[in-house]
Order: C-alpha cells, then structure tokens, then sequence
C-alpha cells in the first residue's frame, strides 16, 4: 500500500501501459516455472526411493536422476528467463518514465510566468497586499495570493510571514488576472 502511494499518478499511469504481450509471456513462463518445479519435485522424490532398491534398480536410479539434474537445469533456465524479461520491462519502464518526466518538467517550465522583478519587504508593517497592490494595481485576494502562491518558499506557506528584508519574486500576471 506504501509503494502504490509513492507511485503516484504518473507512476500508476506507467503501470497501466505494460504490453499485454509481455504479460502473456510472464503468465506462460510461471506456468513452464511451476511444471519444471513439479517435474523437479517428482524426480527428486523417485531418487530418494530408488536408493532403498536393490542393485537391480540402480540403472533406473541413474536414469531418474539424470532425469532430476535436467528438471533443475530446466528450472533454472526459466528462473533466468523470468529475472532477464522482469529486469528488461524494469529498464523500458524507468526510460519512459523518465522521457515523460522530461516532457512534464518541459511543460511545467513553459508554463511559468516571467519574473517582473524582485521585492524587497521595506518594512515589518509591509503586506503581500501592499506589495500587490504597488505592482499589480490591486490589493484583493487574488493578487496577494498569487504572490503567495510564486514565494511560497521564502513565506513558508502562509502571507503572516513576511518580514522586513525578504526578498520576494513578482512574477508576471496570467491573463485572467489582467485587467
């Protein structure tokens, strides 16, 4: 549950886009793993009671387990197979992810408004709706929230921490805030 909240949005969205083929072969290659498990399984337990057997038994203990050492060998093969196809899916995966991080933080930086210039609070007195209001010609919410919004840093979240010196970004005004 941990691990779906850190995902995120993007990283759900990154894990709905697996092929369908790829899972196919992950479901046929569990399938060979489990028979080849099986398969182990009933040589080993052959071996152990062919031991108990006369001499006369000993080609057919030979037999069985050569038949044991290729079921492990088999296993082992699609053990390999799996880890390779799930380390293959992982690579392809963290590069898409990253393309489309790129792409994302490509739209985020065109989206960001120009700077006008920088601010610095003159007095302890000074709000963000003086500041506002020098450089947008309004002191109303939207104005010093959208200040607020470009200094969050610096403000620590909240408009009651300006303080005298600090220095504040003003950025341009999106168009639905100009007059």
């Amino acid at each position: 549950m941990a691990d779906e909240k850190k995902k995120g949005l993007f990283g759900k969205a990154v894990d709905a886009l697996s092929s369908k083929d790829e899972k196919e072969t992950i479901a046929k290659l569990e399938e060979e793993l489990e028979l080849a498990k099986k398969e182990a399984e009933e040589a080993k337990a052959k071996a152990q009671g062919l031991s108990t057997e006369s001499t006369k038994n000993r080609l057919d203990k030979n037999r069985t387990a050569r038949e044991l050492e290729e079921a492990e060998k088999k296993l082992a093969d699609l053990e390999k197979k799996m880890k390779d196809i799930a380390t293959k899916e992982r690579m392809e995966a963290v590069k898409e992810r990253g393309s489309k991080l790129a792409e994302l933080k490509a739209k985020m930086e065109a989206k960001k408004p120009a700077i006008i210039t920088t601010h610095t609070v003159e007095s302890n007195n000074q709000t963000l709706s003086h500041i506002a209001l020098k450089y947008y010609k309004h002191a109303t919410p939207p104005y010093w929230q959208y200040l607020l919004e470009h200094n969050k840093e610096v403000l620590k979240g909240s408009e009651k921490n300006v303080r005298m010196g600090m220095e504040l970004v003003i950025p341009e005004l999106p168009d639905e805030l100009k007059d």
